[in-house]
């Protein structure tokens, strides 16, 4: 019956890098039932700064990057699921109460915890924000007892501490803006790290303590997951760009040359341990050079220190270095940098993996941590659909939201 219910869906992730504009297709028909169609990913024009610069640009580009994978697919998309990077959001903390009833006691329902939730978001927005997402942390009923969910219990006054991750409303709509003038609406619009978490992190490390660190082009966002609920978000103003320019700069080379050396031959180890006189040819117009591999890995190591004390600073600034006790695990384009899990491990005292995305996948992906964001965005869109709540502390079955209102229906006319 249930099956019958719910038909195969289509989603579409879209995830606008500062470099690369990045597309996921998926296929779903239940939460344990999602398969990955296809990937695809091209070069980003008109969005500079975490800003459309160029509508026309950025639309031609989404565009294009989502109806090559279509075609190739050979499925039809009319709307996507749009990721917005950390350098777009605001995270911070709220807290409110409401009182239930003048006398007496009543039992909390469903409409209690919505009213208590709405006023929480409502203190802790500013004008020029949107909520992405709205993530309960801790309810207390009368002041004194906690509850990570308040449904059915009886109280006077209810209480939430809530944690919320926004993003500039203007730089928001322009985006989508661009993604309408590609010719497709915007469903639902995540911040993209967070959706990554939901394809690479397992219920293990989301429950018991985990870390992760998606390492984008210009920032690195640090996410920390405890009790199945992002607890703390922080973005650091660092990533993929800072190696390729300094690789430039250090070895006089073109950017875009720089860029494929970093992918081709760049490492993270100290100097010292650089054996070998190991060299590469690199084309300058006519001729071609030989370029130490050594010299490679040193020009980035001054902002590998920076990534990682950067890192290493946030975790133990968190108050919750005792709470991972899952480990780290690393996203993002510049995570599969030769030896960063390694560097980070020894900086941190704790477990470092590359992300790898849980999930059907019908041609197997060599380099799943750059998609990892996209292919999350495609599953929270579906998730969402059916009523399947991101944050775990609220109920995580569709069909258990529809009996939870059925029972609050009972108990508020019974």
């Amino acid at each position: 019956m249930i099956n019958r219910m719910v038909s195969d869906k289509i989603f579409c992730g879209l995830d606008i890098g500062a470099q690369k504009i990045k597309v996921s297709i998926i296929k779903a028909v239940d939460p344990q039932s999602i398969e990955l169609l296809g990937v695809y990913e091209n070069n980003v024009f008109g969005f500079h700064d975490n800003a459309v610069s160029d509508l026309n640009e950025l639309g031609e580009c989404i565009h294009h990057a989502i109806n090559d994978l279509i075609k190739k697919i050979g499925v039809r998309v009319k709307a996507v699921q749009l990721g917005v990077n950390g350098g777009l959001i605001s995270s911070r903390e709220t807290s409110t109460a409401i009182p239930l009833v003048d006398h007496g006691t009543k039992i909390i329902a469903q409409r209690d915890i919505n009213r208590l939730n709405n006023q929480a978001r409502l203190l802790g927005l500013r004008m020029e924000e949107e909520v992405l997402h709205d993530l309960p942390q801790v309810y207390q009923v009368d002041d004194v007892n906690s509850a990570n969910n308040p449904l059915g219990l009886y109280g006077r006054k209810l209480g939430v501490k809530s944690f919320m991750i926004t993003a500039n409303e203007n730089r928001m709509r322009n985006i989508i803006n661009a993604v309408n003038q590609a010719g497709f609406e915007v469903e639902n619009v995540f911040f993209n790290s967070y959706a990554a978490a939901e394809v690479v992190l397992n219920e293990r490390q989301k429950k018991d303590g985990s870390l992760l660190i998606d390492i984008g082009a210009r920032t690195t966002s640090l996410l920390m997951f405890k009790e199945d609920i992002l607890k703390f978000v922080k973005t650091i103003d660092l990533g993929g760009n800072r190696f390729s320019r300094h690789i430039a700069e250090q070895l006089n080379l073109p950017l875009n040359m720089a860029e494929e050396i970093k992918k081709s031959y760049a490492a993270v180890i100290h100097a010292h341990e650089q054996e070998g006189e190991e060299e590469i040819l690199v084309k300058r117009e006519s001729n071609y050079f030989p370029i130490k591999r050594q010299l490679i890995c040193q020009s980035i190591e001054e902002e590998i220190g920076e990534l990682i004390e950067g890192i290493d600073q946030t975790v133990n600034a968190s108050g919750m270095y005792d709470q991972i006790t899952q480990g780290i695990v690393l996203t993002g384009g510049g995570a599969l940098l030769p030896g960063l899990i390694e560097r980070i491990g020894e900086r941190c005292h704790m477990p470092v993996e590359l992300g790898k995305v849980h999930m059907k996948i019908q041609k197997q992906l060599s380099n799943a941590a750059i998609f990892s964001s996209a292919i999350g965005l495609a599953q929270s869109g579906f998730k969402k659909s059916i009523g399947y709540k991101l944050s775990a502390n609220e109920h995580s079955q569709w069909w258990q939201s529809l009996m939870h209102k059925v029972k609050e229906l009972y108990q508020e006319y019974f």
